[in-house]
């Protein structure tokens, strides 16, 4: 939840000033990648459970970018 909100963090910053951030972006989403990955690993969530912290931390970022932009 945590690296959705700052992966759409860095894609606001990147369009509001209008700069090239695809490394950052790069190394967020492979960030959020080996963190699912390790926990569904480990058992600690389901995919279900995976998807839905996705979208908890996505919709906030969007609703917000709306008031900022």
């Amino acid at each position: 939840m945590v690296f959705r909100g700052l992966f759409m963090f860095f894609i606001a910053i990147g369009v509001q000033f209008g700069i090239n951030i695809t490394g950052t972006l790069a190394f967020v989403a492979l960030a959020m990648g080996a963190v699912a990955t390790s926990r569904l690993h480990l058992n600690a969530h389901t995919s279900k459970e995976l998807i839905f912290g996705f979208f908890v931390g996505l919709i906030p970022q969007l609703l917000l970018i709306n008031f900022w932009m």
